[in-house]
């Protein structure tokens, strides 16, 4: 991690792939590294890999268009869906014991 760190010090602009190559760190390492923020957000170019299609993001888990994908998914799973009455669901009235 220092040498990373060194050398994004000394070559903020550099992209990841660029770093691993220069650094010999694996590019699962340092993009993992990148995700969970243990570079500042100074260093804008290092990306790391969309969860779904895996093309390059710079925050988050998914790219843009996958969480579209998602999104719209999610609303033709509600709207076709349909909603129960609440009522009652969450009731321990007219339970029986069992001990």
């Amino acid at each position: 991690m220092d040498r990373c760190s060194n050398y994004l010090w000394k070559h903020p602009s550099t992209h990841t792939r660029q770093l691993s190559d220069v650094t010999g760190t694996p590019i699962e390492l340092l993009t993992d590294w990148v995700r969970a923020g243990k570079f500042p957000s100074t260093y804008s170019q290092l990306d790391y890999p969309c969860e779904s299609c895996r093309s390059p993001i710079y925050a988050g888990r998914l790219c843009h268009s996958c969480l579209g994908t998602f999104r719209s998914a999610a609303l033709d799973i509600q709207t076709r869906v349909p909603r129960r009455a609440t009522a009652g669901l969450f009731s321990v009235a007219g339970r029986v014991k069992g001990y």
